[in-house]
């Protein structure tokens, strides 16, 4: 009986190869958390990330130190949570790391990364403290899945180029003076 169920598992993962590179993650609990620093501090060449919030301590030290690397990071993220008390969005901006706010979208409500076109990952989990200690969220991380990493870096760079450069800057600007 065991034999036949390994058996048929290994089949579905030849028919589904997809499936064997996931994994899913819920909190409240430190795994979405520790997963997402994983793969920021083994990433190499990029992080492309568009994320409705930011403020996990952990998370923007391990961005911080992928930058000193030479990482090339880019975060779009939404601007009213950009500008709340608690985010940490600011100091990732004034750290060098291309920051984008959302100009486009009434929310930029999105919750995905890219990291190195080799990894992605998405959920409802927002990169931010109570996500990881007090709210029910989840993640899902695709790992050498080219088809579905490509599509999330595709939609990346288009919410990149539809939220100008021009406009996050002014939006910084604008917020330092509050």
């Amino acid at each position: 009986m065991i034999f036949r169920l390994v058996l048929i598992l290994f089949m579905l993962l030849q028919i589904y190869p997809c499936y064997a590179n996931m994994s899913a993650f819920f909190t409240p609990s430190r795994k979405c958390e520790d997963s997402i620093v994983r793969r920021i501090n083994k990433a190499e060449k990029s992080i492309d990330a568009a994320v409705y919030a930011i403020n996990n301590k952990d998370i923007v030290d391990a961005l911080k130190k992928a930058h000193d690397r030479g990482v090339k990071i880019r975060i779009l993220t939404d601007r009213l949570q950009a500008g709340n008390r608690s985010s940490r969005v600011r100091e990732l901006y004034d750290y060098g790391i291309k920051i984008r706010v959302n100009s486009k979208h009434k929310i930029e409500h999105n919750k995905f990364a890219v990291f190195d076109f080799n990894n992605a990952m998405t959920g409802s989990y927002n990169w931010t403290e109570p996500a990881s200690d007090k709210n029910s969220e989840n993640c899902l991380f695709f790992n050498r899945n080219k088809k579905t990493v490509r599509e999330y870096h595709d939609r990346f760079n288009y919410l990149w180029q539809m939220n100008s450069k021009k406009k996050s800057d002014a939006w910084f600007n604008r917020a330092k003076r509050k």
